[in-house]
């Protein structure tokens, strides 16, 4: 029964140490990721900043700045409704932020002013509150 006990006991440390491992290696690819996105972005190799920026939306669904950034990386390469959908979930995610709203707002009214009506902007804003 002992020797039962131990075997447990052994693999169920494996098992939380190899689990905390896989999570310390997934915080490090995402903090990779997105400095890498962030270089890309500088140097304006926008498609670049987005396939990182999405790897790290993928491997953290709730990383705001993440979308935030995704969303300044889709408009800069004109891609507004893509832009508009990553601004409105950063802005979901984290409400209070005042960057993320600014960036969804006046991205919004960019769109509008291009033709998108009024009606598209009004449901946008019912979204967000």
């Amino acid at each position: 029964m002992l020797k039962q006990n131990v075997s447990v006991l052994i693999s169920a440390f494996t098992l939380l140490t190899l689990l905390g491992c896989a999570t310390a290696r997934d915080t490090v690819r995402v903090s990779d990721y997105n400095q890498f996105a962030v270089k890309a972005a500088q140097a304006e190799l926008w498609n670049e900043a987005i396939f990182r920026w999405r790897q790290v939306v993928a491997m953290e669904p709730g990383n705001a700045k993440a979308l935030n950034n995704l969303g300044v990386a889709y408009e800069a390469l004109g891609k507004t409704d893509e832009a508009i959908a990553a601004y409105e979930r950063a802005t979901a995610l984290a409400p209070d932020n005042k960057y993320y709203r600014l960036n969804y707002r006046r991205c919004r009214i960019h769109v509008r002013r291009k033709g998108a009506t009024e009606d598209e902007d009004v449901q946008a804003e019912e979204r967000l509150e």
